[in-house]
């Protein structure tokens, strides 16, 4: 069986070849008729009637391969072959069984070639590339042409960069358009042909989803499509935005560990959780008729080039200090804030309390209301235990002081140029660190640490103190 495939522009045009391709065809059968002229002097069927009946794109491109399935065919495609669903199972279907395929380029030869051979499965976007100006893939969804392969060194770079994104194995397209043919081999030999010229190119076909050696953001948004589609995943399908928060807070707590253990496996993989979070919450809003992934990243993208304005505008920061002071202001207006009360108000309730008395701290210096001097908070702080020890004796509840004694200890750390958060966590695993040995000293010497006094507790704490930091 021979079969050929041409393509026709959205006026009806084609191309010489096509119209002698066509005079000498068995039949000639056109992807559609519909606001095209006929072309002169040729009689032909379409595939209209399919286009009416078919319930889906699946049944439209099986009824339309069987139809076109016959000796001697020249099927008539819109635009490149390799954008049609159609053209592509058709030469599959053909070379599998044993026929070939004849493509007469619309653009370009090698994808041509390449939709001809039967190594492309599905249809797909095209990405261009000449052989020295390939960089990295930036879609393997796509038909990647890389054109004028003009030496064996050249190749070799090829193929190291490719492998990044393809299989060792993956097969490829070895194209001389000089003669018009070309050879299937794996990655991993493009580097031995016998001959390379400016006449040389290299065609891969995409790459099966499950299928592929490194992912893109628009991958992960295509993955939760679909978890959450009819099909889709019945856990991701049920959840909410609420039922989503502890997730968030989760995973944000992962990606400091990670950082703080100085982790890059670790971490690439928390910010990948951090980042699917996002694109669920898109999701479920889209679903929502809400906003959608775009509405997201475009946010993001106005608000940064917004706040640097000093990169983007005219706006002049010379130190980071400029940029935060530039930052505030842009920040306040984008809020409409009118006062900085306004501004503390906004600091969400929902923040762990160490760091939100922190920030709001920092908040309410940007307008000068700060101690000077460290020791000035310091001063303060003894205050407020003081106020403790004074509702203590008095017999009255504590609560309220004891409140304002962590935000004064807060403000002493802050003013010292330490991150509250991380320096109490610090402490927290100090002290577990130091219980332990405590626990183990306790064992060793047979001490019942529920029983034993205060003093004795207090020599095997200082004994931990020496050994365990």
């Amino acid at each position: 069986m021979h079969i050929t495939i041409g393509s026709m522009n959205r006026n009806g045009e084609v191309s010489a070849e096509v119209l002698k391709a066509a005079g000498s065809a068995e039949r000639v059968v056109l992807q559609t008729s519909k606001g095209l002229e006929k072309l002169p002097d040729i009689s032909f069927s379409t595939l209209d009637d399919i286009y009416e009946n078919a319930v889906d794109f699946d049944e439209l491109a099986s009824c339309s391969v069987e139809f076109l399935m016959s000796d001697g065919t020249l099927f008539i495609c819109l635009g490149d072959a390799c954008h049609s669903s159609i053209a592509v199972k058709l030469a599959a279907k053909v070379t599998e069984n044993g026929g070939t395929v004849k493509v007469i380029p619309y653009g370009s030869e090698a994808s041509a070639l390449a939709l001809q051979s039967g190594i492309i499965k599905k249809a797909s976007g095209i990405t261009f590339y000449t052989a020295s100006s390939f960089d990295f893939v930036t879609n393997t969804d796509n038909v990647l042409v890389i054109e004028e392969v003009d030496s064996s060194m050249l190749a070799s770079d090829l193929k190291l960069n490719l492998a990044k994104y393809y299989d060792d194995e993956h097969k490829v397209l070895f194209i001389n358009t000089s003669t018009h043919t070309y050879n299937i081999i794996p990655l991993y030999k493009l580097d031995t042909a016998d001959y390379y010229g400016h006449y040389c190119a290299v065609v891969i076909a995409p790459v099966q989803f499950e299928e592929k050696k490194r992912y893109t953001f628009s991958d992960l948004v295509s993955v939760m499509d679909k978890l959450r589609s009819r099909n889709g995943c019945p856990w991701d399908k049920e959840q909410t935005h609420f039922s989503l928060k502890r997730y968030l807070v989760e995973e944000s707590y992962e990606v400091l560990e990670a950082i703080d253990e100085g982790d890059m496996n670790a971490l690439y993989d928390e910010l990948g959780d951090v980042i699917l979070q996002v694109v669920f919450h898109a999701k479920i809003a889209q679903q929502n008729s809400e906003f959608d992934i775009s509405d997201v990243t475009s946010a993001i993208c106005e608000k940064m080039i917004s706040r640097h304005s000093h990169i983007f505008g005219s706006a002049v920061a010379h130190t980071p200090g400029d940029v935060i002071d530039n930052w505030e202001v842009i920040k306040k207006q984008e809020k409409s804030h009118q006062t900085q009360t306004d501004v503390l108000k906004a600091v969400p309730k929902s923040m762990p309390a160490l760091f939100r008395s922190g920030k709001i701290q920092h908040k309410a210096a940007h307008i000068g209301f700060d101690f000077e001097q460290p020791g000035q908070a310091v001063e303060k702080l003894r205050e407020e235990i003081l106020e403790i020890e004074q509702d203590l004796a008095a017999g009255k509840d504590p609560a309220e002081e004891c409140g304002d004694m962590l935000f004064s200890a807060v403000n002493v750390v802050r003013l010292l140029g330490i991150e509250p958060e991380i320096t109490l966590q610090n402490a927290t695993d100090k002290f577990i660190r130091r219980f332990e040995y405590v626990e183990k000293l306790a064992l060793k010497r047979n001490i019942d640490m529920k029983k034993s006094s205060l003093e004795t507790l207090d020599v095997l704490w200082e004994e931990a103190k020496t050994a365990a930091d």
